[in-house]
């Protein structure tokens, strides 16, 4: 079974990934923060999701939640999830970005498009970008995976 941390998990992005990844038989969901939220259940934002009605919600403290899962799932906002997700991958977890910081390999071109500065250029370019019809072999092999947005994926 694959350990799953989902970072950011009371929004939207969050829930629509509790709930796919409720179906899948090589997942348990170790863990789920928000900053927000912390202290509630699952159910008590998304009753539907009444399979995780003991799963509490978190704050996100990085040191403390490395430990309970493989696999870190981060659907923060943009900007907010590049530290989470350099600390997670330099430590050595897989990491999916679902926010827009790691889709562009180019530091001044995610400047020029999002106003604020790519903090870890580094790690930007160990990004593979997540569209399986281009890079099914690289995402296989990668530990950092930039999640497509909305319009590849609806296209």
């Amino acid at each position: 079974m694959l350990k799953v941390f989902i970072c950011g998990g009371s929004g939207y992005a969050g829930c629509e990934l509790l709930r796919i990844l409720s179906n899948h038989p090589e997942v348990v969901i170790t863990g789920v923060s928000s900053e927000k939220s912390a202290g509630k259940s699952v159910t008590d934002l998304f009753p539907g999701l009444y399979k995780y009605s003991k799963l509490i919600y978190e704050p996100l403290k990085k040191e403390d939640i490395i430990k309970k899962a493989d696999l870190f799932f981060l659907a923060l906002p943009h900007a907010e999830s590049q530290e989470a997700v350099d600390f997670f991958y330099r430590n050595g977890k897989k990491v999916i970005d679902l926010s827009a910081d790691y889709r562009i390999k180019d530091s001044k071109i995610y400047e020029k498009w999002y106003k604020t500065p790519h903090k870890f250029t580094d790690t930007l370019e160990k990004a593979v970008y997540g569209l399986p019809e281009l890079y099914r072999e690289k995402i296989r092999k990668a530990s950092l995976i930039a999640n497509p947005g909305c319009y590849p994926t609806g296209a």
